[in-house]
């Protein structure tokens, strides 16, 4: 679709305020989900170290 009017100054600022915003954004899901996922990684370690440990205490059957 052509543009019967070139687009003004102020919504090409717009525009990139919001592209700009769009990228904070998506930076910031991007660093929460790999927060995330190094949370449930620790805790997959932590659970792994707790299950060696009452291995060792309980000792042979």
């Amino acid at each position: 679709m052509t543009r019967l009017f070139p687009p003004s100054s102020r919504l090409r600022a717009a525009s990139f305020r919001l592209r700009a915003a769009e990228t904070r954004f998506e930076r910031s899901m991007t660093d929460l989900c790999r927060a995330a996922l190094d949370h449930i990684d620790r805790q997959h370690l932590l659970g792994l170290a707790l299950q060696r440990l009452v291995a060792q205490r309980a000792g042979p059957s």
